[in-house]
């Protein structure tokens, strides 16, 4: 979301601190829910299905099905480590499996799922669309369906949604402040068809067009979330782009993996901005190589969907859009900075963003009412 691979990032799932940790991670290079409801719900053929016919129990508690776009870069890996922690403290069983990048396998793990009759799925979608049909079988055979960290517009789906429009505007907008309002940046982003990596490649395009139109966009390149392919790109950047200044990136390995390549290469001045809220970026953060971070974290993701998916299986009632609460992450003076370009904006420091980081319990806990898994949109 673990195996290590050569040339893969290691998990970045750790909670402790490690000043070296960020080389490490490039060295070794979401998953959807479909959360099973307790109200009975009409399957094709018109037989009505209810939980106790869907949902499986293994040690007598309902299981969920997780399928992860990857379960070897450390930001899944993290979401899975706080995931099984969510499952324990809800009482329930989780299944995680991996698509390894490929559509047809993550429809192929969707649909094992259906016919295990688990009490939920969780999804993180390669492809908005081309996942459609699987998530509505899954509905119509009475499981509820979550995508996780995607807006998908299937059948009776649940979308647990970061703002990341919003939040990657600022990216954009903290990278121009910080260049003056002129330079070259490129970016790294996931996958075409992605809702969360399209998303936020149109907020970061649309934003330096609109606000900053002497910072020179001259590359945008998909990785397909692979870490090992951010690095090669930005070999090749290194070359093609030799006045290229900022490298700015969809989520958090990707920069890991481009500022440790610009500095093998030379280039211990190239500055990244991005998203994910890693602690393994806090180094970068700290001194002043990253711009700014945006704090939703794999602990955060990993037990908030976990949560959802459980409170579903169980019967309850949850908007069909949920929201995490996120966090501008820098520091004091790069904010001072970026304010002396005009731009001024609500952020936690890295120390205060670990700490947010690692309280999933007590924001997303079984204790806390069903409204405290979405803030206001």
């Amino acid at each position: 979301m673990g195996r290590a691979e050569p040339g893969r990032p290691r998990h970045r799932a750790r909670h402790h601190r490690g000043r070296g940790r960020w080389r490490k991670a490039i060295a070794l290079p979401l998953a959807v829910a479909i959360a099973g409801s307790a109200c009975s719900m009409t399957p094709p053929g018109g037989a009505r299905t209810t939980d106790a016919d869907v949902a499986p129990k293994r040690g007598g508690k309902p299981v969920i099905g997780v399928s992860a776009i990857d379960l070897t870069s450390s930001f899944f890996v993290g979401m899975r480590e706080a995931g099984d922690k969510a499952a324990r403290d809800y009482g329930v069983s989780t299944v995680w499996q991996s698509a390894e990048g490929s559509v047809e396998r993550q429809v192929s793990t969707i649909q094992n799922f259906v016919n295990q009759r688990v009490s939920a799925i969780l999804i993180d979608p390669l492809d908005k669309n081309a996942l459609r049909p699987a998530i509505s079988r899954a509905t119509r055979a009475g499981i509820p369906v979550v995508t996780m960290g995607n807006k998908v517009e299937a059948e009776g789906n649940h979308s647990t949604l970061y703002r990341d429009a919003e939040n990657m505007a600022m990216v954009a907008r903290a990278t121009g402040a910080h260049l003056g309002g002129k330079g070259e940046v490129a970016l790294l982003t996931g996958a075409r068809g992605n809702y969360v990596s399209d998303t936020r490649e149109k907020a970061f395009r649309d934003t330096l067009a609109r606000e900053y139109p002497n910072v020179r966009l001259v590359s945008v390149q998909p990785t397909a979330f692979d870490a090992r392919k951010a690095s090669n790109t930005t070999v090749t950047w290194m070359t093609t782009e030799p006045g290229l200044d900022v490298i700015a990136c969809i989520s958090g390995p990707l920069c890991l993996s481009a500022k440790a390549t610009a500095s093998s290469l030379g280039k211990p001045d190239l500055k990244v901005a991005g998203h994910d809220g890693e602690l393994d970026l806090q180094p970068l953060l700290e001194n002043e190589s990253m711009i700014i971070d945006v704090l939703t974290g794999p602990g955060r993701v990993g037990y908030w969907n976990v949560a959802v998916g459980a409170r579903l299986a169980k019967g309850a009632e949850l908007p069909r859009n949920l929201y995490m609460p996120s966090h501008f992450v820098t520091t004091d003076a790069t904010a001072a900075r970026l304010k002396r370009q005009g731009l001024s904006f609500p952020y936690v420091t890295p120390s205060r963003a670990e700490r947010i980081g690692g309280a999933y319990r007590s924001e997303f806990g079984p204790s806390l009412p069903g409204t405290k898994m979405t803030a206001a949109r």
